[in-house]
């Protein structure tokens, strides 16, 4: 048997050498049908997230093939989640990554003025600090895990000033996002634990958005951050109802949570396999934006994402019947040599105008809101922790752990390790 008719895209042996996988799909199998397993039937089943559970699903590898679903929703409709299960849906329309127009078209309109250029702006000294703060702690042992005492509490802190809550709440948002994305991949065990963690994360923004709600009928200014902006915006007349900011709310809290801060991890893993790349970036720190986007494209966070189609469509040759789950799979798209020079090589200075076609935020009109706070992230935390923690190296005690998460491309675990003795203070300064 051939590896692309031998594909599973939900073993965990496959995910620890995806990228070579990818590259035969890409040339063999550029459409990919796999057969849910009948236990994976039976979880879905076991839901009531799932409307339907999903007994096949297919995977698409190729750049050119990615873009030409991503932007036709018409054909390739968001309705039925990002996931491979079926959703069923919190509300008639959907909410954002769940609906389709015209219903999500207002529902971007809003949510974009919430996040306005001028946020990320404004945040950038919180995302110094916190990454200088997380530093201090570890720079005189000499090693850590990277994405438990960096990435993930980075990621949180930024998503708890998102909220509007003060940081003594992000061990419960790091909880509450933890047992969220658990939610739809788990048993009945995590399934009522991300339940809880949702109503709890419910109640605790419904707590915030009717204070800040009193506040604004009482002509009071608001905090200036994305809660409020999703509070005050409007489209046409039409702003976003409580029940909608929760559910936009949760959203974020599950995208946010997990993709930046895999990036980071990828970011940090590629230039420790790849010095040469590293030299060049810290000799020439005017570098770091294009290496952000190397890391995407070289390495996107987000494995791929699901679409359902409407109707029968051919894809690359396949015929798909209506109501297929399609897998965009952005890990494969990013290294497609029909669209990348040398897709294969990492390399800091690939020109930006060429690296910024990425699919690593998706395109279209379901491209992800939080790129600008999440390039911003990435950027930062690359600079600051090699510049803060020289000769910082892949722990050679220690292996790193990949996440086997359908959706998630990167790791869970990474130490690092470097000489205390090195470690410098920190780069920003007081914030």
């Amino acid at each position: 048997m051939t590896m692309p008719e031998a594909y599973d895209p939900l073993a965990p042996e496959v995910k620890q050498h995806s990228q070579a996988v990818f590259e035969t799909l890409r040339a063999q199998c550029p459409v990919h049908h796999h057969r849910m397993p009948p236990s994976e039937v039976e979880r879905q089943e076991a839901s009531y997230l799932v409307a339907e559970p999903t007994t096949e699903f297919w995977s698409v590898f190729r750049y050119e093939d990615a873009v030409r679903i991503l932007h036709d929703p018409a054909t390739f409709s968001s309705k039925e989640g990002p996931g491979p299960e079926r959703m069923a849906p919190m509300s008639p329309d959907g909410m954002l990554l769940t609906a389709d127009a015209p219903a999500h078209r207002r529902q971007r309109q809003i949510a974009n003025k919430a996040f306005l250029p001028r946020m990320v702006t404004q945040r950038l000294p919180l995302v110094r600090s916190v990454i200088d703060d997380l530093i201090d702690k570890v720079a005189a042992r000499g090693q850590c895990d990277l994405m438990t005492e960096i990435s993930f509490p980075l990621t949180v802190a930024m998503i708890t000033d998102f909220f509007g809550a003060g940081g003594e709440r992000r061990d419960d948002i790091t909880r509450w996002g933890a047992a969220s994305i658990a939610l739809m991949g788990g048993d009945a065990k995590q399934l009522e634990a991300g339940t809880m963690a949702t109503l709890e994360l419910f109640g605790f923004l419904s707590g915030i958005i009717a204070e800040r709600r009193a506040a604004l009928a009482a002509g009071e200014k608001l905090p200036d951050d994305v809660l409020s902006a999703m509070i005050i915006a409007d489209h046409e007349g039409s702003s976003f109802k409580d029940e909608e900011i929760l559910m936009a709310a949760h959203q974020f809290l599950t995208a946010g949570f997990e993709s930046t801060a895999t990036a980071i991890g990828n970011g940090i893993h590629l230039l420790c396999a790849n010095p040469a790349e590293r030299a060049k970036l810290e000799a020439d720190w005017s570098l770091v934006d294009s290496a952000a986007e190397e890391v995407l494209r070289f390495e996107a966070p987000v494995e791929g994402t699901f679409r359902t189609t409407t109707k029968p469509v051919t894809i690359a040759g396949q015929e798909l019947p209506a109501g297929a789950k399609v897998r965009v799979v952005y890990a494969s798209a990013g290294r497609d040599g029909a669209r990348f020079e040398d897709a294969d090589t990492f390399r800091v200075d690939r020109p930006m105008v060429d690296v910024r076609g990425h699919l690593a935020f998706a395109v279209g009109p379901h491209s992800c809101l939080g790129s600008a706070l999440a390039r911003a992230e990435l950027k930062v935390a690359i600079e600051t922790v090699l510049r803060r923690l020289p000769g910082l190296r892949l722990d050679p005690d220690q292996a790193a752990t990949r996440s086997t998460a359908l959706t998630v491309n990167g790791f869970t675990n990474l130490p690092v390790a470097w000489d205390p003795a090195q470690a410098r203070p920190r780069l920003w300064g007081e914030q």
